[in-house]
């Protein structure tokens, strides 16, 4: 696969991941800005997350006849319009229908791209080809999480939606210079969809990106306001800490490509997940302490954006057939993941409210992680009996 349309697609993804990561930067502007509380404000992550789950595999599998170039782009320029609204709604019940609409592209375009990626790739680089794609994510982490929580804080969270409008307009562009035109994949009809659920371990792989999303979410959803808490964080601070999440995060996606070639998929998931748990650890010792927030921050994206990586191989290689929606089950599984770690933080800081709920996050993250790690494993033992 040529280099400039495997930017392209991770640049798409880059933006994807900026828009849907912008929200959880930008929760506290949000909140004074609309007038409501936190959680409330939090809601807008779960539209977003829920509006994908549902969405995802069903347009997937409804797109499949459409060339996937102008697919694509059409996705992107949903996004482009979706966050021009978000920039200009009035009200916070205005802005949960924007993004829940706008969360469409996201759904489609994170597993369509990654569809490609693997159609376009010979097998033996297939892995690398998914991850490098997916690197998009780990960049939104990197620059676009960061730079939305800067943005947000100081210039407002309207500029933030603007500037991943723009953002959006260019990739759709740039796509469509990039990619041919009539790429397509297997149109999914009843007996596909018939494999894909009488698969003895898709589902369960599946599973685990959503247990493991969600583990992650608990901590991350209210990030902003915790780091303001625990170690009276400043914006640029924030930003920082944000950025250092991201960094490890890339680091950790390219690995993980190369090692899934070499080792398996399904073993770097299993290596991942416990990396990311010692992040999740580290957690509660970080009160007063923003460098030991820094090390917690480090590990989880380490884990975190690899182990994400690395399950869309691990799918990819289970059936290469039905990875255009498998890959977009994974999609929904990522915002499943979203939704429930959300919720579930929003529980622990409704019940402990304060430093104490803030750091008793990890607990709640450790267990959700934990049951992710026993489905792992016994997922890749069912994925023998497919062979």
């Amino acid at each position: 696969m040529s280099l400039h349309r495997l930017i392209a697609l991770a640049f798409g993804n880059f933006i994807i991941g900026s828009g849907a990561l912008i929200v959880p930067g930008m929760l506290p502007a949000l909140a004074e800005g609309l007038q409501v509380s936190l959680p409330a404000a939090g809601q807008l992550i779960t539209a977003f997350a829920v509006t994908v789950a549902i969405t995802a595999p069903l347009l997937s599998g409804a797109t499949s006849r459409f060339d996937r170039r102008a697919l694509l782009v059409a996705v992107l320029l949903l996004y482009f319009v979706g966050h021009v609204a978000a920039a200009l709604v009035a009200t916070h019940a205005q802005l949960l229908v924007v993004r829940a609409v706008t969360s469409i592209s996201a759904g489609l375009y994170v597993a369509q791209a990654a569809a490609v990626a693997g159609l376009l790739s010979p097998p033996e680089q297939r892995g690398r080809a998914i991850a490098a794609v997916f690197l998009g994510w780990s960049l939104a982490g990197v620059i676009g999480l960061p730079a939305g929580a800067y943005v947000g804080a100081v210039l407002g969270w309207r500029t933030g939606f603007a500037m991943v409008a723009a953002g959006a307009l260019a990739s759709a562009l740039w796509l469509y210079l990039a990619l041919p035109g009539g790429l397509r994949v297997a149109t999914m009809d009843r007996s596909m969809w018939g494999k894909l659920f009488r698969h003895p371990a898709i589902l369960p792989v599946v599973g685990v990106t959503a247990l493991s999303m969600g583990a992650q979410l608990v901590i991350f959803a209210y990030f902003v306001p915790a780091a303001q808490a625990l170690v009276g964080a400043t914006p640029l601070q924030v930003s920082l800490l944000i950025m250092c999440y991201g960094v490890t995060g890339v680091i950790g996606n390219v690995l993980a490509g190369s090692l899934c070639d070499r080792f398996g998929a399904s073993r770097v998931v299993a290596v991942t997940l416990c990396v990311m748990l010692a992040g999740f650890l580290a957690w509660p010792w970080s009160e007063g302490r923003i460098a030991m927030l820094g090390f917690a921050l480090a590990v989880m994206g380490a884990g975190g954006f690899a182990s994400n990586s690395a399950q869309q191989v691990r799918l990819a290689g289970l059936a290469p057939a039905l990875a255009p929606v498998s890959i977009a089950f994974n999609s929904s599984a990522i915002y499943v993941g979203q939704a429930v770690g959300t919720s579930v933080a929003a529980g622990i800081l409704t019940a402990l409210p304060g430093n104490p709920g803030y750091l008793a996050l990890a607990w709640g993250a450790c267990a959700l992680l934990v049951l992710g790690m026993l489905l792992s494993l016994a997922a890749t033992r069912w994925s023998r009996s497919a062979r």
